[in-house]
């Protein structure tokens, strides 16, 4: 189907969020006709009781709890849109997105990009202007140094259905941030360029944040903070430099798998 966006929401047992996120995005007059996947993560009976009485067009439930990147995959794949908008449940879309969205449909299409981001919890130094409010994230720079290796996030964003055909699709059976950083890492390593709004468009209700920047920043063996962001920059640096498409394997993270976790 032509011309429709999909919009993409992952779930685990929080569907009072949820609710909140869909009635954010139902409030909102899109350009364009849009449908609304909710993929869920195996959540409590009582809980997917609740989301089937929300507004949904399509529900991807699973049998038993697998994490985010198996969440996100089995919701790509039941979008039936042109273009997918990335959410996860908690987060609230704000209404001056509308104003953007034509304009990166636009630059989707022309191949200026292959994904747009439009919330970060970090600041790039540099960025390279490619219109008034969208800017592209350049594969490396020197300003960018602890945060070269973020340009793919989990926090919202705008791509096409290709694009994850041309990545492979997020690694499962992995820890949370794990499976993130290889899929930072493999985007990194290809010619996917990714843009960045010149703002956040998109509100967290519960504090929500990339799994890949926030986990690591715990403070380890007393170090100060600054000091822990510039070496774990350098570690993933190396892993960009040694990573290999084929294997999907990275070379110093230890990929504390577990069966239950959040999506």
């Amino acid at each position: 189907m032509s011309n429709m966006l999909s919009i993409l929401v992952t779930h685990y047992n929080r569907p009072e969020a949820l609710a909140i996120c869909i009635s954010a995005i139902q409030s909102l007059k899109f350009p364009l006709p849009v449908e609304l996947v909710v993929s869920d993560d195996c959540s409590t009976p009582d809980n997917l009781k609740q989301l089937q009485k929300l507004p949904i067009n399509t529900l991807v439930t699973a049998p038993v709890n697998q994490g985010l990147a198996s969440n996100l995959n089995k919701g790509i794949k039941a979008c039936q849109g042109d273009y997918i908008l990335y959410v996860q449940e908690d987060f609230i879309i704000r209404p001056e997105f509308l104003n953007l969205l034509p304009e990166s449909i636009e630059l989707l299409n022309s191949g200026a990009l292959d994904m747009i981001r439009f919330r970060a919890n970090y600041v790039f130094n540099h960025l390279i202007p490619i219109t008034t409010h969208i800017f592209e994230i350049p594969k490396f720079s020197f300003k960018n140094f602890n945060i070269n290796t973020f340009q793919y996030s989990d926090n919202p964003f705008l791509t096409t259905p290709a694009f994850f055909e041309k990545h492979n699709y997020y690694l499962e059976n992995t820890s949370g941030p794990y499976g993130e950083t290889e899929f930072a890492i493999r985007v990194l390593k290809s010619t996917s360029k990714i843009g960045i709004a010149d703002r956040n468009y998109f509100d967290a209700n519960n504090d929500s944040s990339s799994v890949m920047v926030t986990k690591p920043v715990k403070q380890k063996l007393g170090l100060k903070r600054k000091f822990w962001r510039f070496a774990r920059a350098l570690r993933q640096h190396l892993e960009w430099i040694l990573y290999q498409p084929n294997n999907r394997k990275l070379c110093t993270y230890k990929n504390t798998y577990k069966n239950k976790r959040k999506s």
